[in-house]
């Protein structure tokens, strides 16, 4: 009997614990809904603080100088456009080497204006801004234009033989020509078509020309393109490296030696060209190749009777050191050009006949 008793208290008790831990459940549930309850209510009716902005003062100091972020561009060169040219001409203004307007447009005055940065500047002045010249510009190294005296121009048709520029006689990088005129600005309309704009020459050939040409026309020989005049000194070597440029670019492997060799057939080095006289003129047909043409059938014919001589031909090749060059004529008036065909002479064999004569 006393196993059967304390069998069954033990069994009262732990269901007397379960159900007062079934109650208290049942409470903190009933709290903890009612808890919630409130907080939602409480959260409905509170406002939410808001994040308190502190102001703050900054002082620059002047002695601190931030640089001009590059243009995405590194490089710029004729025909470029955008802000970074903007940028570019606004920093040249500042130094004095750019007068013109801020337009975004790289032309003509712009690519003067980094020449002459570069020249002053120990940098190849090419007119391109490339890496170099950029750094240059944006540095604190960079100073303003020197204003040097302006060279006085040269009379290439004075004297008593033709003015001869070739490898053995250069022209200076500051030589000018005299009297140089913008050949649209003379020839009437519809003489000549251009390549490009602003073409010149001096105003005694750039005469003679006009008449050879429109002599030509009257015989129905038309049209008459000029593809080049007078160049810079800077205009030359631009075109001089941007071929030798190109060579090393199709010869892959080349020396820059091999390079500028192989244009040195066709190019002349700056201070070389006799374009740089502002006395020979590049006449061309658009389209074709210019020795094929009626065109040049009549000039090899006739410019003699103008003044004119064909300055680079096959034959001569080995007096000049250029290869044939159709297209290209040389003023040099009447009574020299008109000796120099009867005697089958080209510019150097007849200076020569000049001196010792």
């Amino acid at each position: 009997m006393t196993r059967s008793f304390r069998g069954k208290g033990a069994s009262g008790v732990f269901l007397t614990a379960a159900a007062l831990l079934l109650v208290l459940l049942i409470f903190l549930a009933f709290k903890s809904s009612d808890t919630w309850r409130i907080y939602r209510a409480e959260e409905a009716t509170t406002p939410v603080p808001t994040a308190t902005v502190h102001s703050v003062n900054v002082t620059h100091d002047p002695s601190v100088v931030t640089a001009t972020p590059a243009p995405t561009a590194v490089y710029m060169a004729s025909g470029s456009a955008g802000d970074g040219v903007k940028q570019l001409q606004n920093a040249l203004k500042e130094l004095g080497f750019y007068t013109g307007e801020v337009d975004g447009q790289f032309g003509r005055g712009t690519r003067d204006a980094v020449e002459l940065f570069q020249s002053q500047h120990g940098l190849q002045a090419d007119g391109i801004v490339g890496e170099k010249t950029w750094e240059m510009i944006l540095s604190g190294n960079a100073h303003r234009v020197e204003i040097t005296p302006t060279p006085a121009a040269t009379d290439t048709l004075s004297g008593d033989m033709p003015l001869l520029v070739n490898r053995q006689r250069g022209l200076s990088a500051d030589f000018q020509p005299a009297d140089l005129v913008t050949i649209k600005d003379v020839a009437p309309e519809g003489v000549f078509l251009y390549k490009k704009e602003g073409l010149q020459g001096v105003r005694t050939a750039v005469e003679a020309l006009i008449r050879m040409v429109q002599a030509a026309q009257n015989e129905g020989i038309t049209p008459w393109q000029i593809s080049e005049s007078y160049r810079t000194y800077a205009d030359q070597q631009r075109i001089f490296e941007n071929r030798v440029s190109q060579y090393l670019k199709e010869n892959e492997g080349a020396s820059r030696e091999r390079a500028v060799s192989a244009t040195r057939q066709t190019v002349a080095d700056p201070g070389q060209s006799e374009h740089h006289t502002g006395l020979a003129f590049d006449l061309t047909v658009p389209g074709a190749y210019f020795s094929d043409t009626a065109q040049y059938a009549w000039l090899a014919r006739n410019c003699w009777d103008y003044g004119f001589i064909m300055r680079y031909t096959d034959e001569k090749e080995d007096i000049t050191g250029f290869m044939g060059e159709e297209w290209h004529v040389r003023y040099v008036g009447v009574e020299h050009s008109l000796k120099m065909r009867d005697m089958d002479m080209c510019l150097e064999e007849y200076v020569a006949y000049l001196q010792k004569n």
